[in-house]
């Protein structure tokens, strides 16, 4: 027994040396994300729960493995309500770094929870799985030590380097997992099925997704449909061989998945934007670190803003809970749903910029700039 758990020990160590330079971010890197994280959630994906109070409890059927089954019915209005507030609360002290580990812990924690309510229908939207893992991660960094009113105890450099290590695991598992589905469902070699075809009918149609250049997918020629099918499914299952390949491989490889995404929003009108505060760890917090460092003359006067727009914003957002007033919410909300698609796709965007970027320093400079100094 004692020589398996060292075999599997030292088969870890020897997989997360091999994984550690394509997921290495510096602790100025993650600092500066964790302030555009925090902007980004309070802004835009700011989580809410308190559209639940108006569910009927005929509703409720949730999942055998998850929070919400230990329980016989949705908890009373006011534990969504306080629950809601006490995440803007949180989300405020991440981006101005106070308790910054701790406040990402009780996030993953809480949203944990009052997700497993809100797929309690009989549905569960996968657009949250990764993003969950953010918190984690980003918790289990020394993103709270720097940029921060009140920095966190620093940790060591390996725990640094494990929790991202597993993000690139995850992010790599999840695409594989999808892509495997696909090798068995699409790759067929069967030109009378076509799964990409059927995604073209079920969101055009079924989900009346039109917005954008959905219009246009069925200007696509009929040859090309299939090889997209192949196309799709080996993209998804390969994510494991860049990440093992090295830095300029994952950065190459989360720059084509998010163009994969841009892809999905602009003809199908599926965003998984949040994926951008996933992926952003890795090919954003460079880019973010870079603009600071280069107007750190001004950086005083950009903290001073920045304080008073996180805290004006979440003041905001408080008082449109407290007084029942209309609370944007991410995914669900209807009479945005358009401008929705816009954000995102900015979002995404600015995103794939960032990886071309980084692709285009080339890899002594892509592994400088990954351990937080200065290019040449």
């Amino acid at each position: 027994m004692i020589r398996l758990l060292v075999y599997i020990d030292n088969s870890l160590g020897k997989l997360f040396d091999r994984i550690e330079p394509a997921t290495a971010v510096g602790t100025e890197q993650l600092s500066a994300f964790r302030i555009f994280f925090g902007i980004l959630m309070l802004l835009y994906f700011l989580p809410s729960w308190s559209w639940l109070n108006e569910v009927p409890e005929g509703f409720f059927d949730p999942y055998l493995l998850s929070f919400a089954y230990l329980t016989e019915d949705f908890p009373p209005p006011s534990i969504f309500t306080f629950l809601d507030v006490t995440v803007i609360i949180l989300l405020l002290l991440v981006t101005l770094g106070i308790y910054t580990r701790k406040s990402l812990l009780l996030l993953y924690v809480i949203s944990g929870v009052l997700f497993s309510y809100s797929f309690s229908f009989g549905k569960i939207d996968h657009y949250t799985n990764l993003f969950l893992f953010s918190y984690p991660v980003l918790a289990f960094t020394n993103s709270g030590t720097k940029f921060a009113l009140l920095p966190d105890r620093k940790l060591s450099e390996k725990t640094q380097k494990t929790s991202l290590i597993v993000l690139g695991i995850i992010i790599a598992f999840g695409y594989f997992t999808a892509g495997l589905a696909k090798c068995l469902e699409w790759v067929d070699f069967d030109l009378s099925t076509n799964g990409f075809l059927d995604w073209i009918f079920y969101c055009f149609f079924h989900s009346e997704n039109q917005s954008l250049l959905a219009p246009y997918l069925f200007s696509i020629p009929q040859f090309i449909l299939e090889p997209l099918d192949y196309l799709a499914a080996l993209f998804e299952i390969s994510g494991f061989f860049f990440l093992f390949k090295g830095k300029k491989y994952w950065v190459f490889y989360l720059t084509i998945a998010s163009i994969f995404h841009l892809t999905n929003l602009i003809f199908f009108n599926l965003s998984f934007a949040l994926n951008t505060l996933c992926y952003g760890i890795f090919i954003v917090s460079p880019i973010l670190s870079i603009i600071a460092k280069k107007n750190k003359p001004i950086s005083k006067k950009w903290i001073r803003w920045l304080v008073g727009l996180s805290i004006t914003v979440a003041f905001v957002k408080i008082v449109q809970i407290s007084t029942d007033l209309p609370v944007y919410n991410y995914h669900n909300y209807t009479p945005l749903v358009h401008i929705e698609l816009f954000v995102d796709l900015v979002l995404w965007l600015f995103t794939i910029s960032c990886g071309i970027f980084l692709l285009s320093l080339g890899k002594t400079n892509l592994h400088r700039v990954a351990k937080g100094e200065m290019m040449k």
